[in-house]
């Protein structure tokens, strides 16, 4: 009788352990499953610097159409569609200094008020372009200048940490190379000599 009270007692003991460990087990897993699911890393863990909306460095796109797909670049959309420039950007080979929003934000009011006439609007545009192409951090032009569209020459200085000056203003991020030239974002509109 003994024995048999005993393996009742043991199995009575191992059940309770068993339970235990399911137990302990099951609301380990239930705790731990938001922890795995957040373990993978983000999108832009292997591309810290690339936003989702970020063009491709090499679009298919035109100058004209990359530009349009950039809220940064509103403002530049509009001035060239303003000034009759945006569908030159859709055919030729050119390189275009793109000023952001916050570079037009920028300019002062006088400057912005004698910008805002059509015939210099379009001579300021111009001074943004450049034909052919122009890779920003060419060691080539760096000490250089670089004859524009609208016939004035803009330095251009690469200092030793790729940092890209041109005149005054600062190119921002590595080239976007379009279908048609080069997009090359600065912080600054560049205004031509006697503007």
């Amino acid at each position: 009788m003994k024995t048999q009270n005993s393996n009742a007692s043991t199995s009575k003991d191992w059940f309770k352990k068993l339970a235990c460990v399911v137990g302990i087990t099951g609301v380990t897993t239930l705790i731990s499953i938001p922890v795995f699911a957040k373990f993978y890393p983000p999108y832009a863990l292997f591309q810290p610097y690339a936003a989702r909306s970020y063009p491709y460095r090499n679009s298919e796109r035109t100058i004209a159409d990359t530009l349009a797909q950039e809220k940064k670049f509103a403002n530049l959309v509009y001035e060239l569609k303003e000034a009759g420039l945006l569908n030159t950007l859709k055919e030729g080979e050119y390189t275009l200094l793109a000023p952001t929003n916050e570079a037009f934000k920028a300019l002062s009011k006088e400057e912005y008020q004698k910008y805002r006439q059509p015939e210099n609007r379009a001579k300021v545009l111009k001074y943004h372009l450049v034909n052919g192409l122009v890779a920003a951090k060419d060691r080539e032009v760096n000490g250089k200048e670089i004859t524009t569209v609208e016939g004035h020459k803009v330095n251009v200085t690469v200092a030793s940490d790729e940092t890209v000056k041109l005149n005054d203003a600062t190119g921002l991020h590595p080239s976007t190379k379009a279908k048609n030239g080069v997009i090359i974002e600065i912080n600054k509109v560049l205004l031509p000599p006697n503007f």
